[in-house]
């Protein structure tokens, strides 16, 4: 016999479902054409949705949409990402000096975003989109939640390794990384192209070389007083 409370738990698990299904269409959608390039209406046809006011009910509205995925896909990431930092900071422990290289933060950073890719996730891109939106950090970004849109995720982690460096040229350096695997690896999510091991090798050498490459006189003669 079926139950009130079996009612409403086969009632939730099918809201659920529709959830992720939104969002995973949102998510696709806004990878190639941007939060602002797609309409409530087109995620809720994207999900095989025939209730117009589908995406209203579950977030209310774009941005809680927005907010959703974020929370939705954010964790994962998250959580590879501590793996591989609590991995390194093991590992570095026992050197002599005990110091990770630029290299090695960079992958820190860049491998979760590589496996969700592999997922066949479109969070990479997603972000890439996101980036270029003025509203990002304004509207979109919920709280509680580490910004992966700025630096500040980055700077905490290559820091220690870039500290002969000027403050100033840190900070740039940090953003220019940050931007270029957002939209490199966003590209490759969009294409359908293969991210193999060697690809991604090649990225990150040359992402360690960009943090750590010299501050040419040029530079240095801006930065003086």
């Amino acid at each position: 016999m079926t139950t009130e409370t079996d009612s409403k738990r086969r009632k939730h698990a099918a809201g659920e479902a529709t959830r992720i299904t939104l969002l995973e269409a949102a998510e696709r959608l806004f990878a190639f054409r941007g939060i602002d390039g797609v309409s409530l209406r087109e995620i809720q046809q994207a999900a095989g949705q025939s209730n117009a006011s589908v995406v209203g009910y579950h977030f209310g509205s774009k941005a809680g949409l927005v907010q959703a995925l974020i929370a939705y896909r954010h964790p994962g990431v998250e959580a590879e990402r501590g793996a591989a930092l609590a991995a390194l900071e093991a590992e570095v422990s026992e050197r002599d000096p005990a110091r990770a290289t630029a290299r090695e933060l960079v992958s820190v950073i860049v491998d979760p975003l590589v496996s969700s890719i592999r997922r066949g996730e479109m969070y990479a891109p997603f972000l890439a989109r996101l980036s270029e939106d003025p509203k990002a950090r304004s509207e979109y970004w919920p709280a509680g939640i580490d910004d992966d849109l700025t630096t500040e995720v980055a700077e905490r982690l290559i820091d220690a390794v870039l500290d002969k460096h000027p403050e100033r040229v840190r900070r740039a350096r940090s953003r220019q990384f940050l931007v270029s695997a957002l939209h490199v690896l966003g590209d490759h999510a969009r294409n359908g192209s293969p991210l193999s091991d060697v690809r991604v090798a090649t990225y990150v050498d040359g992402w360690a070389a960009l943090l750590t490459a010299r501050v040419s006189p040029q530079t240095q003669a801006l930065l003086d007083p």
